[in-house]
């Protein structure tokens, strides 16, 4: 059997973009490595993929370089699939090409539907794209139950289609190892510095946060800011934060997991989320987390975390001061939130999506 791949996602060298889309793509390959070390995999990008990261990867994944850029997914990727056809294709960028392959495709979230003005880059092709993956693929991931019931609530296609297979963490977030000790405590968010991430709403409940509790915290913004939200600056700015809060930029993976254990919480107060990995990585690494209770928070987090509403300043301002005071309930957040990681790992996500493909008939392709 060959397997066709889009790991465009990989192609970029910008580390400002290698989150979200990127993450699941190399780490879902480095897991099929392990699981599979028979059928043949063809990893499709329009510049070639890093050679570090191509050598985390089995002997029998090659990547192919499908250029043009322009026209990649609507002209030149079909046409590659057309000359040197495959029998499955798996669409990791939530797009599926023209191809006469079995095709799975996976779907991240649908906040571009319900938040199109979060989306003001990206919309229009996001729109496009997952509509045609939905009605074009022969099955469907969801990475939470809440992406399902989005994904059904908005196109017309039977239950059985979509399946949930959960997004995993890497093994080097647990709680044991190096801390990052500033000179004061803090308070951390990871993730891509969006509009989706509500980060203003954030700075405000942590500007209240400060003049309530009078204590002297800081709060890291750690993540890409390819995307950044303008009104981040503006809102800092406004209310004079920019001696309190710290943004970091891209951070490596290796030296992620010690930001989550010196950190007195985990906050991310989203308006949309498909998984979040941020939220796992903090739980696996003994880290409070508060967050948002919409989207896939209430499954992912659940009551090993603190959700509030994501429109309410107040109530996450009350909440920062209860968490930052009360050090019996850190303690039990952290022992529930490690309980809850365990669920999710990347070997368990990998062997879930294998097993959409692996008994397949390669005389049944279409």
């Amino acid at each position: 059997m060959i397997v066709g791949v889009d790991a465009g996602a990989l192609s970029v060298r910008d580390d400002r973009l290698k989150v979200g889309v990127y993450r699941v793509t190399l780490n879902l390959l480095k897991y099929l490595s392990l699981i599979d070390i028979t059928h043949e995999y063809r990893l499709y990008s329009f510049i070639p993929i890093e050679t570090g990261v191509m050598s985390s990867f089995g002997h029998n994944m090659r990547n192919v370089i499908v250029r043009p850029a322009f026209g990649w997914s609507q002209i030149q990727l079909p046409l590659e699939l057309r000359r040197h056809p495959v029998d499955v294709f798996l669409g990791l960028s939530q797009m599926i090409p023209s191809t006469n392959a079995i095709k799975i495709g996976l779907i991240h979230d649908l906040g571009f539907l319900s938040y199109p003005d979060l989306y003001e880059y990206s919309r229009r092709k996001l729109k496009t794209q997952t509509e045609t993956l939905a009605y074009r693929t022969d099955k469907i991931i969801a990475v939470s139950k809440a992406t399902k019931r989005d994904i059904l609530s908005h196109y017309d296609i039977t239950p059985d289609k979509v399946i949930v297979c959960y997004e995993g963490i890497d093994t080097r977030f647990v709680p044991l190892g190096e801390v990052y000790k500033p000179d004061r405590p803090y308070f951390l968010f990871v993730g891509a510095l969006k509009k989706q991430k509500n980060i203003p709403m954030l700075l405000q409940s942590f500007r209240k946060f400060l003049d309530v509790s009078k204590k002297t915290y800081d709060l890291l913004l750690v993540g890409g800011d390819y995307w950044i939200d303008p009104e981040i600056n503006e809102t800092m700015t406004t209310l004079k934060l920019h001696e309190r809060v710290k943004i970091t930029g891209y951070i490596k993976d290796e030296d992620l997991p010690k930001y989550y254990r010196g950190a007195v919480a985990f906050v991310s107060p989203s308006l949309i989320e498909g998984f979040c990995l941020p939220a796992v990585e903090a739980m696996a690494s003994g880290c409070p987390v508060i967050c948002s209770s919409v989207g896939a928070f209430p499954e992912i987090v659940g009551e090993a975390g603190i959700m509030i509403d994501p429109t309410h300043v107040d109530v996450l301002a009350k909440t920062l001061v209860r968490v930052s005071k009360d050090s019996s309930l850190r303690l039990k957040m952290r022992e529930h939130g490690f309980k809850k990681s365990k669920q999710f790992t990347w070997k368990i996500f990998a062997s879930n999506v294998y097993a959409l493909y692996k008994n397949l008939d390669t005389a049944t392709t279409q």
